[in-house]
């Protein structure tokens, strides 16, 4: 637990709680803060951060499991806002500031993707699957390859794409991630923790970095 902590550039700890949010409730989520909500601060100052190495970031937002991988990951655009924190980041409840959001980012992004089987033992790979990309605007989804469709007639919240095996698939995504900084106090971004778990302290909580050339 003691390598868990990390400032964020608001003024407080980043803790955790055992009331993290799962993986399927980041698919209601809304990750701006809403209009209501009064901010911890104002939204952070416009950046470019072409320069800032994604993967990692968009691979967060691939399974666990490690057969999607990202061949790279490419910066678009990145709009400064009041990103509301995971319930495992947020501060006590008990204090009376009641810190429930932070400065951030919401950066586009496109990526490269390779779909590698696994688990199919003798039986043969199929030609493609679909992969299901979040397509709303503030959903903390993730990308997913097979399965069931989760999609709901007319509330399609993926867009489904073939993917064949082993060849690259060009997508379009959303990453949320806030600011914050390293052990080193050098800027860096925070990803969104997309693979928290329910009460978890195993890696999951492990802060994703993206360190801020400057």
């Amino acid at each position: 637990m003691k390598n868990l902590p990390l400032f964020i550039a608001v003024g407080f700890t980043l803790g955790v709680t055992a009331s993290c949010q799962s993986n399927a409730a980041h698919e209601e989520v809304a990750a701006e803060a809403p209009a209501s909500t009064p901010p911890a601060t104002a939204a952070p100052a416009p950046l470019s951060i072409s320069a800032v190495d994604l993967k990692l970031g968009v691979a967060e937002q691939t399974p666990r499991e490690g057969y999607l991988q990202v061949v790279s990951a490419k910066f678009l655009k990145a709009e400064p806002l009041q990103l509301r924190l995971p319930a495992m980041w947020q501060s006590d409840p008990d204090r009376a500031d009641g810190v429930k959001t932070a400065p951030g980012y919401r950066i586009a992004y496109e990526a490269v993707l390779q779909w590698i089987p696994q688990g199919f033992g003798r039986q043969k790979v199929p030609a493609s699957l679909p992969l299901y990309a979040p397509n709303r605007r503030d959903t903390l989804a993730s990308f997913r390859v097979g399965g069931q469709n989760m999609n709901v007639p007319g509330r399609e919240r993926y867009t489904v794409t073939p993917i064949e095996p082993r060849k690259p698939l060009t997508v379009r995504g959303t990453l949320y991630a806030f600011v914050g900084q390293n052990e080193q106090k050098q800027p860096a971004l925070v990803v969104y923790p997309y693979r928290g778990r329910a009460g978890s302290f195993d890696d999951s909580f492990k802060k994703v970095l993206l360190p801020i050339p400057r």
